[in-house]
């Protein structure tokens, strides 16, 4: 069977699936309404036949079965009361009868207005011509009776209810009409709102139907990583082209493999989205581009679109541009075009791009991969310098430039190669990040200063990181090193201000904790991130370390110059220890001096070293 038929048929069967539901559903509220109506319509029928008997009284019904003679007056005024009565309860008629000869004649009666008018008012024993076999029966049963009938005055729902005189034991009825007509009203009014609601719901059946088809092809046809159209969204355009014949490139990103391994795949989605922005941006209107793969790009176009402009396009990305600057990322690509029937166009170009017969993209492939064989290495001299420790501290020490004494050490970590070579963190400290042993290159240099300092009364400060605090193992340990020396009030822990304001909480926490101990806080590299004293009061930190870049600049630039006294004015008003790093020349020392920052560390007072003397130095200067 052809394809359009089996969806039409399927379109058939599911309209008809829901007449069915819908008949259905109709049917059944006619039918509950229908009960609940009839019930409410008796439950009315009997009480207002019940109230008859009440209403009319023992004297008048006792005088009307002894066939005593009952005035005219008397009647009407019943009659009256009856029919207000009527009228309350919106009911059609309420009377009473009695059976005499075979006979039924009526010895009470409401009556309405139209009756008035027409003549019709029912008089005292009144012949009820009309009189149905259940009327009749009424009369020799025990039990209320209902019955649907039509006469002089309409067509009606109708209850006798018998009883028997306790005088002389004649039975007589007291009855109550409803009209059928209200109740087919009530009855077509609940079939409409059952259809008009059964619509409804299949409006919003549908419409909910619709979006969730529309987003579900959505979702299956989008790349949830880069937004783009996924391979599905291709084989959907090509399959649905009018156009017989296309033009395709595919692309591969050598490098993928390597970086999802090494940086993990949110950073390979990143490098692949950057990657079809790039083409995206650079494409015409009628170009396609598609996220084949994990590593593979597509772009389609018409066949008017010649194999030049295509290659250009590809050659517009430069390989000596990272793809990505966090961290730095270099890629080459290998791409492969077809043209032709569309049928055949996705194999021939991957066959293409296997081939890389029509652009060679490998230029760029060598060095990339002599980065990965040094991060592969470098990880592995990492492990073996944290096992045969090998990762040692240096001390660079802190001067105060109005006494030239050192009042502290910065411990720094180093690395020592197998073949000993001394490297500084540039070298090693990403590897170590990517690896996840950062907290335990803390713990590594925390405990070996711990050791070298335990003696002594020489002040030392070491970086620490907003991880590292996050760490509950690592933050224990600290804590019962703290707890074991000596002289807590010697030890400062330095913060990064980006780290500390990203992780606030958890950040003032960790340092509520540590300064119960004695131990200080300050927060190192201050101006390079937020920038926000308020923020960095809220930690309630114990001083503030400029950043190097500022430091470097306060010669040339009188903004940061400015900046730099204000911070020094501040902390001074605060009683927070001000320091500057990375002091290259005496020309930074005057200018600093003068900025009222007197705490200084850098290469110009001494290079970090691996021994310190145990006696408090002052530096010639």
């Amino acid at each position: 069977m052809p394809e359009g038929r089996v969806k039409v048929s399927w379109i058939v069967a599911g309209f008809s699936l829901f007449l069915i539901s819908l008949l259905t559903y109709v049917y059944y509220t006619y039918q509950t309404t229908r009960a609940e109506i009839m019930q409410s319509v008796d439950n009315r029928l009997l009480n207002a036949a019940t109230s008859v008997k009440h209403i009319l009284g023992e004297n008048y019904l006792s005088a009307v079965n002894q066939g005593d003679n009952i005035s005219f007056s008397y009647y009407q005024n019943k009659s009256k009361q009856l029919s207000e009565f009527a009228q309350a309860l919106d009911i059609a008629y309420v009377y009473s009868m009695i059976l005499k000869d075979g006979k039924v004649l009526f010895s009470s009666s409401s009556y309405t207005q139209d009756d008035q008018n027409n003549g019709k008012v029912t008089q005292f024993l009144d012949l009820y011509p009309e009189a149905t076999d259940a009327n009749i029966s009424a009369f020799y049963s025990t039990e209320p009776v209902f019955e649907i009938s039509s006469d002089q005055w309409g067509h009606f729902k109708t209850i006798f209810i018998p009883y028997v005189d306790p005088i002389n034991g004649n039975t007589y009825l007291t009855g109550a009409d409803i009209t059928i007509y209200n109740l087919n009203e009530q009855l077509k009014e609940s079939v409409s709102k059952a259809a008009a609601m059964a619509s409804f719901f299949f409006f919003i059946a549908i419409l909910v139907a619709a979006i969730y088809i529309y987003l579900l092809k959505r979702s299956l046809a989008t790349d949830s990583s880069t937004g783009f159209s996924n391979h599905i969204a291709l084989e959907y355009f090509i399959k649905k082209s009018n156009a017989h014949h296309m033009q395709l490139a595919v692309i591969w990103v050598n490098e993928i493999e390597d970086i999802n391994s090494f940086y993990g795949t949110e950073v390979g989605d990143k490098v692949m989205k950057n990657l079809l922005i790039h083409f995206k941006l650079r494409s015409s209107a009628h170009c396609h581009i598609y996220r084949l793969a994990t590593n593979k790009i597509v772009l389609l176009a018409p066949k008017e679109m010649s194999n030049d402009e295509f290659t250009d396009l590809l050659k517009t990305y430069n390989f000596n541009t990272p793809v990505l600057t966090d961290p730095f990322i270099y890629i080459t690509l290998c791409a492969g075009i077809a043209s032709g029937n569309k049928s055949l166009l996705l194999e021939n170009a991957h066959i293409a791009a296997l081939q890389a017969s029509v652009v060679n993209y490998s230029k760029a492939l060598h060095d990339v991969k002599t980065q990965y064989q040094y991060n592969v290495e470098m990880a592995k001299e990492v492990r073996e310098a944290f096992d045969n420790n090998r990762i040692v501290p240096y001390f660079q020490p802190i001067i105060d430039t109005n006494t030239n004494k050192v009042v502290q050490y910065e411990c720094l970590a180093r690395m020592v190669t197998a073949q000993g070579e001394v490297l500084k963190p540039d070298a090693f400290l990403n590897v170590v990040t990517r690896s996840r042993m950062d907290g335990i290159l803390t713990r590594t240099i925390f405990s070996q200063c711990v050791s070298r300092f335990r003696k002594t009364d020489i002040c030392w400060s070491l970086n620490i990181t907003a991880q590292d605090m996050l760490d509950p193992n690592l933050s224990e340990f600290i804590a019962d090193e703290l707890k074991r020396y000596p002289h807590p009030g010697n030890i400062t822990l330095e913060l990064l201000e980006t780290q500390a304001i990203a992780n606030f909480s958890e950040v003032k926490a960790f340092i509520g904790i540590v300064k119960t101990k004695g131990v200080k806080v300050i927060i190192d590299d201050f101006g390079s991130g937020y920038s926000n004293i308020s923020n960095v009061l809220k930690l309630e930190v114990d001083g503030i370390k400029l950043d190097g870049a500022l430091i470097k600049q306060i010669v040339n630039d009188k903004d940061i110059y400015l900046f730099i006294e204000h911070i020094a004015s501040f902390a001074n008003q605060l009683g927070l220890q001000l320091m500057a790093e990375s002091v290259e020349n005496a020309t930074i020392v005057t200018a600093l001096k003068k900025a009222n920052v007197t705490l200084m560390q850098g290469n110009y007072f001494a290079h970090p070293v691996p021994h310190v003397n145990t006696v408090t130095e002052e530096l010639a200067l």
